[in-house]
């Protein structure tokens, strides 16, 4: 009989482990209106971050893609994860949230700024060279935008797998050019 309960447990602890490391494939951002435009792919090619003194993870993800009518549309994503799952210790609630997101986009008219909270599980140690991590659930708004930014997206759910290397100063200066490109953008870009 213990040895049933040993075998039982090590299944357990397996299939537990395993659950912990689902993919939930590649980001998509999807509106919450029914019958609004399909379901956005930022194919975020590049990102770094940052663990901070209190434990928080920093995170910057970017994309670039064509635009319809020619230009370049340039995206970037900002995530502070602010605690860690723990399995069994921290129960994943749809009301659960443990990151802030920022989503920049930068389109030839204008840039739009959405932001919201999610669930972020990150899949490797905070000593790691390269993070795979996954929003697990999010939620996003327009926010911020200069007057030529049309919304495309409204009220909108994310959620996808992603990476980034580890780079304290990359995560650091490239958060503030960003964040500068964006109000000097709206700024700039008044009707």
């Amino acid at each position: 009989m213990k040895q049933r309960t040993v075998i039982a447990l090590a299944l357990f602890i397996i299939v537990t482990g395993l659950a912990g490391c689902k993919s939930f494939g590649p980001m998509r951002i999807k509106p919450v209106k029914s019958g609004s435009a399909a379901t956005l792919r930022p194919a975020f090619t590049s990102g770094y971050f940052r663990v901070s003194r209190d434990q928080a993870y920093h995170f910057i993800l970017f994309a670039t893609t064509k635009a319809p009518n020619g230009g370049t549309v340039r995206q970037v994503m900002i995530l502070r994860v602010f605690w860690k799952p723990i399995p069994g210790v921290t129960p994943i609630l749809r009301t659960a949230i443990n990151t802030t997101i920022r989503y920049l986009v930068f389109t030839p008219d204008g840039c739009g700024m959405y932001q919201g909270a999610g669930f972020v599980r990150l899949h490797n140690g905070s000593h790691a060279r390269e993070m795979h991590a996954s929003l697990v659930d999010g939620d996003l708004r327009l926010t911020g935008a200069s007057g030529y930014f049309s919304d495309a997206l409204g009220a909108s759910r994310i959620i996808g797998d992603f990476k980034a290397i580890r780079s304290v100063e990359k995560t650091l200066t490239l958060t503030l050019r960003t964040k500068r490109q964006f109000f000097a953008a709206t700024l700039a870009n008044r009707p």
